[in-house]
């Protein structure tokens, strides 16, 4: 099998200081963040507009973000003067960028998520990053932020990566885990270093959580066998796939959810467009793009093949030659591919 279709092309990235991937560790951004001074210069920006209530709101976010106060303080009413900003979209941008690069700020407290579940209903905060090829780039930097630190604790990351579909409007339907996935993707493929710094990590996180499947034993998998198996849905560890995946002995074969195929394609697809259009790559991103298409290989198959083809990237010439551990990595990426093939 030849990985080699056609010549890279595209643009050196400036050296940038990022986070550094650590083992299995999930990515987020903790130093990039000042919540102090965002609160300071969001509070002169709203300066003089907003009622009694709202100013009561504003200080509630203050009492969270900057005084630490729990997250009782954060309430319903907080959540709907967001919300109100949010949908303003004549208000200045710099309005909605401080908002979510304080909303970025509050992801990494293990308490945030209660705020999130107050927002099933309307999803203020998942229908603003919805529309992110439409926002400015500093917008699109702080969504990509916030969405990225809520892969700091658990219950953040499967509000992220929720997979059950939610209406727009009366005719467009999106999930969580749609919008994440678009986010991470665009991120990676602008040419602003900062947002394919998030949009990486992003991918990354999602590619190092487990994956979900269905456990199916290899002997029943045929469409008269698969009625009459007893069927267990959950988390698969990384160790269970690659045995799977690599002798093609198991005796049990995992099939993941369509919406996770789906989603694995998308951040696939970006990946190998990135590697194709930038001549020298940020070492950090290469690796965690490299060590995401290993996991997302071992599930996808032939599917990551396809993807090859169709962005007519040259990994054989274009992954090698980076680092020792992107080596590493490319050595037991090339072999899954073959295998795949």
């Amino acid at each position: 099998m030849s990985l080699s279709i056609s010549k890279p092309f595209g643009v050196s990235l400036p050296s940038f200081s990022r986070q550094i991937s650590q083992g299995d560790q999930l990515i987020t951004f903790k130093d990039t963040l000042n919540p102090k001074t965002d609160f300071d210069q969001l509070s002169r920006l709203l300066d003089g507009s907003l009622d009694e209530k709202e100013k009561q709101c504003l200080n509630d976010l203050k009492e969270y973000l900057v005084k630490k106060e729990d997250a009782w303080i954060l309430d319903q009413k907080l959540l709907n003067f967001i919300g109100g900003l949010l949908e303003h979209r004549s208000l200045n941008s710099e309005i909605r960028v401080k908002l979510f690069r304080l909303m970025a700020a509050g992801a990494l407290r293990d308490d945030f998520w209660s705020f999130l579940q107050m927002d099933r209903k309307e999803r203020h905060l998942m229908k603003y990053p919805n529309d992110f090829e439409d926002l400015t780039v500093e917008e699109q930097k702080a969504v990509a932020l916030f969405l990225c630190n809520n892969f700091s604790s658990s219950k953040g990351a499967e509000w992220l990566l929720y997979g059950s579909p939610w209406k727009l409007d009366e005719k467009l339907e999106t999930s969580n885990v749609k919008i994440t996935s678009k986010v991470a993707a665009y991120s990676l493929v602008s040419y602003t270093p900062s947002l394919q710094d998030y949009g990486s990590a992003m991918i990354y996180n999602i590619a190092m959580k487990e994956a979900k499947a269905l456990a199916v034993p290899v002997a029943k998998y045929t469409e008269e066998g698969l009625p009459t198996v007893q069927l267990d849905y959950g988390s698969v560890s990384d160790k269970d796939i690659m045995s799977n995946s690599t002798n093609g002995l198991s005796e049990t074969k995992f099939v993941t959810l369509k919406v996770y195929n789906d989603v694995a394609v998308e951040l696939c697809m970006a990946m190998l467009k990135f590697i194709k259009k930038t001549k020298n790559p940020n070492e950090e991103i290469l690796y965690r793009c490299v060590k995401s298409l290993l996991k997302f290989s071992l599930i996808l198959k032939q599917d990551l093949l396809s993807c090859i083809a169709m962005v007519q990237t040259d990994l054989d010439e274009q992954v090698p030659g980076k680092s020792a551990r992107i080596d590493t990595l490319w050595s037991q990426l090339r072999q899954q591919l073959l295998n795949n093939s």
